[in-house]
């Protein structure tokens, strides 16, 4: 057994030393981490060149050896490389957790037979999927690298290809395949999806785990039918059924390429390692920006620059049908022009200097909702609606789904109505969808309004009922996205115009931070936009801590003396962050086990969803008690009260209402480094802002302010005092009431 500073490792076959033929030669052992490590991949260095590992193979005997409390280490390596006759130094190394590769054993071979170059397999032709995928990248790399030549990006992308995808097939007993990921593949709020088909010859396959970093299986759904495989494997009855898919949770410090592993659990309990498959991903804040200049040629030029590169690769393309089909289908997407205003829709000529604010609160107001759940927007609507009913104004709520809170509405005097949108959303063509509009406004008058309200782009189909009725629509949009890549293909071409259109079509657009404005009012499509900064109720919640000490609410979230508490706010969902929040506790408490031996932390936000149920297994699978996920309740200022920190883990945000409330609350926060997050605060000045996803990075800033209270604590008492210059409701609600009346009097114009 070799040692190093992080790891101890072992070459089974062949052995160190051994004389061998030359040619292809798999190497197989196994390498384990140091306590507080944790290592991801394995590889090898052979005269310049790099030759990719498996690493993960489930062992028994090593998790007995190193006492690790489970039944397997997935600690077993197996490398290929191509020995040519002569000495040979092969160098392997592995990737820690950090994103760094480092050397863990050098061992030195004799290798005889003739001179002759070993024969390595040609990369297999990419098919129509991988195709796209690349070419899509290329095509939207051009906004971020807009004086490259489509040949010197194509030649970049194809030069960070894996060499090989699929490094482990399933080996029989089992039969399977991978679609996704692609060779090329965005991740989405740090995941990648996982699709493809597998089956035992002979068993059922019990569960389906997949793993980025080896950290935490993640479970994938197993049993899709598959009808399409029967002729293939028609003496296999498991093949008809033999689909899956699911995502899995990629850490963003990771360096490309991905591998993805997935293991098999056959009805013994055992664990096998049935599939590598490698790909190149890059981050979805790409694809949330429309294609840069869009043009028949452009599209002509890339794709020629893409095959090109490809060929001088060693790859090819296969041009069957469904290339053909799906390069269509990108071409027409790539080229579809911004939506032209609809009829009537159109705005203004010329949008000219803003005009002053009028005071004057509307009579009658209608605000339209998403739904009426514990989440930030409706939040940010039901404050407002406070503070228009105290103005004096008439108030009906429209939501499209219920929610807990439909009380709170109707104590501000709101009459709240429920309709049903649905139809708007699923229409396949325009026609349907303006009769699915015609229909909601014949189901709801929006004719009695002074203002209407649309809050969220999700209400776009309320800006067109209410334009239709003849209705001054202020539009609050806080998706940090285009509506393009937040619908994806949901939406049919038609609605997703619609959807478009309700930004140009509104009276005013507001965005409470620059950051989500940047994404929607741009120089090919300008909006009557205004910036109107979110706001906290500072007054409200020095009230309500006043009645409700510290101590108490310590005491009710069941904190020890001497323990430390760590709460992280948010709807429980992909975007917000939590499975890669709880993987870097899960590293926390490895590298510090006396501070998280103290250190109690809670999630609040817990619904019954799908993803609740992956974070719920990953919590469990990762073996920490000190972590609970408590379910969304009205009564959640008391765990920022109670809290020694509290921590926000988005990957996406406009102007975050848990940020705003930690900070009226004195609370130290760590939180993510994303724009709509550091307009609220500044690095190092009243927060620990570190990158979404970066599970190292997050444990190292864990460690850092645990042990550390004070430094915290004097950020938080900055962050107190900024959230009351800037952001306190006395001081910017009347800014929106000023904007709510002059868009209701006409008086609106873009703020330039």
């Amino acid at each position: 057994m070799r040692e190093t500073a992080f790891s101890f490792s072992h070459l089974e076959t062949p052995s160190p030393g051994s004389q061998l033929p030359a040619g292809r030669q798999v190497l197989r052992g196994w390498v384990w981490p140091k306590p507080g490590g944790h290592l991801v991949d394995v590889r090898a260095r052979l005269d310049g060149q790099i030759f990719p590992g498996c690493h993960g193979e489930p062992r028994a005997d090593l998790a007995a050896y190193f006492g690790t409390g489970r039944p397997v280490a997935l600690a077993g390596f197996m490398v290929a490389v191509n020995l040519t006759p002569g000495p040979a130094e092969v160098v392997l190394e592995v990737l820690e957790l950090e994103g760094r590769w480092s050397p863990f054993q050098t061992v030195s071979f004799d290798v005889g037979g003739p001179d002759r170059p070993a024969p390595a397999g040609a990369p297999e032709p990419l098919r129509w999927h991988d195709c796209c995928r690349g070419l899509d990248y290329l095509l939207r790399s051009r906004r971020l690298q807009p004086e490259a030549s489509w040949v010197s990006l194509a030649t970049g992308l194809a030069a960070e290809l894996p060499a090989q995808q699929n490094l482990l097939v399933p080996p029989h007993p089992f039969i399977g395949h991978g679609d996704e990921p692609a060779l090329v593949n965005t991740s989405r709020f740090g995941r990648l999806p996982v699709v493809g088909y597998l089956f035992h010859t002979s068993q059922k396959i019990a569960r389906l785990w997949a793993s980025a970093d080896l950290q935490v299986l993640q479970p994938l759904t197993l049993g899709r039918a598959t009808a399409n495989l029967v002729p293939h494997f028609p003496q296999y009855p498991a093949a008809a059924v033999s689909g899956y898919e699911g995502y899995v949770d990629v850490p963003a410090q990771l360096p490309n390429p991905i591998s993805l592993r997935l293991y098999a659990e056959t009805p013994d309990g055992a664990l096998h390692l049935v599939s590598v498959r490698r790909t190149r991903r890059h981050d979805f804040e790409l694809e949330k920006h429309p294609y840069a200049g869009a043009s028949e040629e452009n599209f002509a030029q890339a794709l020629a620059a893409w095959r090109g590169a490809l060929r001088n690769s060693g790859r090819g393309i296969v041009a069957d049908e469904e290339c053909t089909a799906a390069l269509d289908r990108l071409r027409t997407g790539y080229l579809r022009p911004a939506p032209p205003p609809l009829g009537c829709l159109s705005p203004p000529a010329s949008l000219g200097p803003a005009a002053a604010f009028s005071p004057r609160p509307p009579a009658q107001v209608i605000l339209v909702s998403h739904n009426l759940n514990l989440e930030g927007a409706p939040l940010f609507l039901l404050d407002l609606a406070r503070h228009l009913s105290a103005q004096g104004s008439r108030l009906t709520v429209v939501s499209a789904a219920e929610g807990l809170l439909r009380p709170q509405f109707a104590a501000c005097g709101a009459q709240v109505v429920v309709v049903d949108p649905g139809p708007v959303f699923s229409a396949p063509h325009e026609a349907a969808a303006r009769a699915a509009l015609a229909a909601l406004g014949r189901k709801f008058d929006f004719g009695p309004a002074d203002l209407v309200i649309a809050n969220t782009f999700t209400t776009f189909w309320a800006v067109h009922a209410a334009k239709a009725a003849g209705r001054p629509v202020l539009y609050y949009v806080h998706e940090s996205t285009s509506l393009a890549s937040f619908y994806g293909e949901s939406l049919s071409p038609a609605v997703l115009a619609l959807a478009e259109a309700a930004l140009v079509a509104a009276d005013a657009v507001s965005f409470t931070s620059d950051a989500t404005r940047r994404y929607h009012d741009t120089p090919e499509r300008p909006l009557r936009a205004v910036l109107t900064p979110g706001w906290v109720d500072v007054g409200r919640i020095d009230a309500w801590r006043a009645a409700h000490p510290r101590a108490a609410q310590r005491a009710r979230l069941g904190v020890q003396p001497g323990e430390l508490l760590v709460t992280n706010v948010g709807t429980v969902c992909d975007r917000k962050g939590q499975l890669a929040f709880v993987r870097s506790v899960e590293l926390f408490s490895r590298r510090c086990p006396a501070l998280a031996a103290r250190t109690r932390f809670v999630l609040l936000g817990g619904r019954r969803t799908a993803f609740d149920e992956m974070l719920r297994e990953a919590i469990e699978n990762l073996g920490l008690p000190r972590l609970a996920v408590h379910p969304e309740t009205p009564d959640f200022l008391g765990y920022y009260a109670a809290a020694d920190l509290t921590v926000c883990s988005s990957f996406e945000e406009s102007s975050p209402r848990v940020v705003l409330e930690a900070m009226s609350c004195g609370t130290p926060l760590l939180a993510s480094a994303i724009p709509g997050i550091s307009e609220l605060v500044r690095p190092g000045e009243e927060a620990t802002l570190v990158p979404p996803g970066d599970t190292t990075a997050w444990a190292e800033a864990l460690a850092r302010l645990l042990a550390a209270l004070p430094l915290g604590q004097e950020l938080a008492a900055r962050a107190r005092r900024r959230v009351e210059e800037n952001f306190a409701a006395t001081l910017v609600l009347p800014r929106h009431a000023a904007l709510v009346g002059a868009v209701s009097a006409g008086h609106f114009a873009r703020h330039d």
